[in-house]
């Protein structure tokens, strides 16, 4: 076991997630931590099974005396979302995560901690191989490609699954249950480009913007954190003046995660070069008005050798003004539940990429006709400009079932331990409960997990505490529904 996860409780969890983080497991990347996961549910003697997309499911045997139980269906996630620091040297697709210690804390080193899903992952599991617990029969759902596209739960059969009650340990906050999540989808846009030579008299302009906090793009979008597509391309836009051309633009990686770094280069004239340090300082000044949230925040811009090429002047100002027109942040908030986001887009990246400008838009909402107006609103924008549009698949929402049977009894649960009632809420993450609804006529889900925060960023991390919360919570709400059953 890793030195981070040494005499940490339940040991068990922790073992197996130190397991999970030791294997590169990045959406469509999961599959040598399928295989490890099913060695290790085969060898305690349980059957295991696979789809055509990849997805796990491990049944596992009821505690002797509870073979009458109602089966329950854990569910989680294999894959994490593979974010870094431009200064961390690490390859998502080889190396083990590198994981500290921090107080009440586990993160990793300057990268994504994985935690998103690998507990929920390593705490189904490590119920299945305690011999302690007691539980009914199981059956622990494990997907793949859950962060780009909830893919693996979309291609579920219908047959593939023998329960319909089903606990998602995919939750980031404890004291609380989910019960509802949105729904959502994707938007590339590619925009065709002109180059031609830079001027003559020109010198190169490297620009980078760093340090935002970037973020899950459903969880953390209420946060109103700066996005780096927007405000690289804002920095840009105050150069025009000077007479700038766009070369190159690079911002976000992730489709989920708000962009925390944007890199751009342009051509000036050599005599505006001298003006250039006053503009970036005052853009820099109004950015960290606009954002006190954000105060990593870095902008910097440097000469460099002319770039071989630029975009002409309307490619320029096609591709600029699109990216300020897309929508960006929280469009509309719950009318039925406090402080949820309803409706949100996340202009997650751009890129050039030869003579094409490709942009790419993350649409969310708990309302199947919100989540359409706001992709056409990006696709009309994106028509303005004169471009290309790609739609994704959209995911359906989980509509909250306050009438839920596994609802009372988790709630009961929760009052037996901690001596209080838990909160109920939903999520503007996008969980694959809509999805196993959708295909599990009467499947009766809530979702809970510890407390991650930052989660889709290198600052992600997990609280100590909270884990044995959960941990103490899931054994006891599996040994209640064996106990006291649960009318399916």
């Amino acid at each position: 076991m890793t030195e981070a996860l040494r005499g940490l409780q339940p040991e068990s969890l922790w073992k197996l997630f130190g397991t999970i983080a030791s294997i590169p497991h990045g959406s469509q990347n999961e599959e040598v931590l399928a295989d490890q996961l099913r060695r290790i549910a085969e060898k305690a003697g349980f059957m295991v099974k696979n789809d055509p997309a990849g997805n796990l499911c491990i049944e596992v045997p009821p505690t002797k005396g509870y073979e009458k139980a109602p089966i329950l269906v854990l569910q989680g996630h294999l894959d994490m979302v593979c974010e870094k620091n431009k200064d961390v040297d690490f390859d998502f697709s080889k190396d083990a995560l590198k994981l500290l210690r921090d107080g009440d804390w586990i993160k990793a080193d300057g990268t994504t901690l994985g935690a998103d899903n690998g507990i929920g992952v390593a705490a189904a599991l490590a119920v299945a191989l305690a011999n302690d617990g007691v539980h009914g029969p199981l059956e622990i759902l494990l997907t793949v490609n859950e962060e780009t596209g909830l893919t693996g739960a979309l291609n579920l059969s219908p047959s593939f699954l023998k329960g319909r009650i089903l606990l998602n340990l995919d939750s980031e906050r404890t004291g609380g249950v989910c019960i509802g999540c949105a729904g959502g989808g994707g938007v590339t846009t590619s925009l065709p480009v002109t180059l031609m030579e830079p001027p003559g008299d020109s010198v190169g302009l490297e620009i980078k913007l760093a340090g935002l906090q970037g973020g899950h793009s459903g969880i953390d979008i209420i946060e109103n954190r700066a996005n780096a597509v927007k405000l690289t391309a804002r920095t840009i836009i105050s150069l025009e003046p000077l007479g700038v051309n766009l070369a190159d633009f690079h911002s976000g990686d992730k489709l989920n995660a708000i962009p925390r770094e944007g890199f751009a280069v342009c051509s000036i004239p050599k005599k505006q070069f001298p003006r250039v340090q006053e503009i970036i300082t005052r853009q820099l000044d109004l950015f960290r008005t606009e954002f006190p949230n954000e105060p990593s925040l870095q902008l910097t811009a440097t000469q460099i050798d002319t770039p071989p090429a630029v975009l002409n002047q309307e490619s320029s100002t096609r591709a600029l003004t699109m990216l300020m027109a897309f929508p960006h942040g929280v469009l509309a908030m719950s009318r039925e539940l406090d402080n949820l986001v309803e409706t949100s887009n996340n202009l997650s990246s751009a890129h050039m990429k030869g003579d094409l400008f490709v942009v790419h838009n993350t649409p969310r909402s708990s309302l199947a006709l919100a989540l359409q107006t706001t992709t056409d609103q990006i696709v009309a924008v994106a028509d303005l400009a004169g471009a290309a549009n790609q739609l994704e698949d959209a995911y359906p929402g989980w509509q909250p079932n306050p009438h839920s049977k596994i609802l009372k009894l988790f709630e009961e649960t929760y009052h037996e331990i901690f001596g209080s009632q838990p909160r109920r809420a939903a999520t503007h993450a996008g969980l694959e409960c809509g999805v196993i609804g959708d295909i599990y006529e009467g499947m009766d889900m809530i979702s809970f997990g510890p407390t991650i925060v930052n989660a889709h960023s290198p600052d992600e991390a997990v609280s100590l505490s909270s884990v044995q919360d959960f941990w103490k919570l899931l054994l006891a709400l599996l040994e209640n529904s064996a106990k006291k059953g649960i009318t399916q």
